[in-house]
């Protein structure tokens, strides 16, 4: 387990801004080191490249908890120190992500295919209509345990981990997204531009 969150806590997105751009993420934009202030601040690519590898690390978390021959219950455990991990990052005295993606990654790895095309399809539904990014991720954050409820609830007595492991990274998305949350009802948060970069929150 505890390689879960260790796993969970290489700051991808700042290591790309240090590496690639000799520069600070964490001083740039919305100050955060996810994806999204990864695509205003720098485009398309390292968005994508950030995204694949915040997401690679629920995939890996899940599936070694899995080789190791664990329940299903600890198997998610083991997903979600990963998200723990992204969002109190041990590296950046406990600061961090908001989780979107590696919650994402834990999402493909270990949920079914109808789980992972709702939410999925929630998030890019809401993007795509409001083209802000939070949005998209707190309309996944929401969606998540209603699909699992509706792909397990015949079998609640032997998901109830699913539908518990929705919850909390549902819960743990919104709390991350707080200030997000303010700047909507402020009507200031920014929205995404893929045809260049800009700063804003994330």
């Amino acid at each position: 387990m505890p390689f879960s969150y260790l796993l969970g806590s290489v700051p991808t997105g700042l290591i790309v801004s240090r590496l690639i751009y000799r520069t600070d993420l964490r001083r740039m934009g919305s100050g955060n080191i996810g994806a999204t202030n990864v695509l205003r601040l720098f485009g398309v690519q390292p968005f994508l490249g950030v995204l694949a590898i915040d997401m690679v690390k629920g995939v890996v978390a899940v599936k070694v908890a899995e080789s190791l021959g664990l329940g299903r219950t600890w198997v998610l455990l083991a997903g979600l120190l990963s998200i723990v991990g992204h969002n109190w990052c041990v590296w950046l005295k406990f600061a961090g992500g908001k989780g979107i993606a590696t919650s994402g990654g834990v999402i493909i790895a270990a949920f079914s295919w109808k789980v992972i095309a709702a939410v999925l399809g929630v998030f890019l539904l809401a993007v795509l209509i409001t083209r802000i990014m939070s949005v998209g991720s707190l309309s996944a954050a929401a969606a998540f345990p209603l699909a699992t409820l509706a792909a397990y609830g015949g079998e609640l007595r032997s998901e109830w981990p699913s539908l518990a492991f929705s919850i909390l990274a549902s819960i743990f998305a919104f709390y991350r997204h707080r200030q997000n949350i303010g700047r909507l009802l402020r009507g200031e948060e920014p929205r995404i531009s893929l045809g260049g970069k800009r700063r804003g929150g994330a």
